[in-house]
């Protein structure tokens, strides 16, 4: 009796898991992350490959959280989240999205939750300039994403 009440608990905190992540993930503009970016509204190309890298980037960070918090079953709680995704949003941006979502995930899953300098490289990879400013870019950037993963787990239920 006692395990059938516990993986009721987990299946309830798992499926709360997935709403509020997707209620987020619909809410997001991102307009923070581009203008810590110093992306503009006329710069409709490189403004429309960013939003598909945050967009995939914040699915990346929730799986971190979900690893975190469900060890167990954070990979059928992500499969899901990618499966009802892709039915409910099946246009072109919110796929590539969902791809950059497991590339993010290789990036972020040897070091965990220490180290989101990768993640941070690879956003500042797309402007080309000297490398000083790269490097403060990526620092920034670091440090955002670090934000936004505590803002994602401390959310998580």
């Amino acid at each position: 009796m006692w395990n059938t009440a516990e993986n009721f608990e987990t299946e309830s905190a798992a499926g709360l898991a997935l709403k509020n992540f997707e209620a987020r993930l619909t809410d997001t503009d991102f307009a923070v992350e581009l203008e810590l970016m110093e992306i503009g509204r006329l710069q409709f190309l490189l403004r429309r490959q960013m939003l598909v890298e945050w967009r995939g980037l914040h699915m990346a960070l929730w799986r971190l959280a979900l690893e975190k918090s469900f060890p167990r079953d954070a990979e059928a709680i992500f499969a899901a989240f990618a499966s009802g995704h892709q039915d409910a949003y099946p246009d072109k941006q919110s796929a590539a999205s969902l791809s950059r979502a497991g590339e993010y995930w290789a990036m972020l899953a040897p070091a965990g939750e220490a180290d989101f300098s990768p993640a941070a490289r690879h956003l500042a990879s797309f402007f080309s300039g000297d490398a000083g400013k790269q490097r403060g870019l990526s620092l920034k950037l670091a440090l955002h994403i670090r934000k936004t993963y505590k803002n994602i787990f401390d959310r998580l239920l």
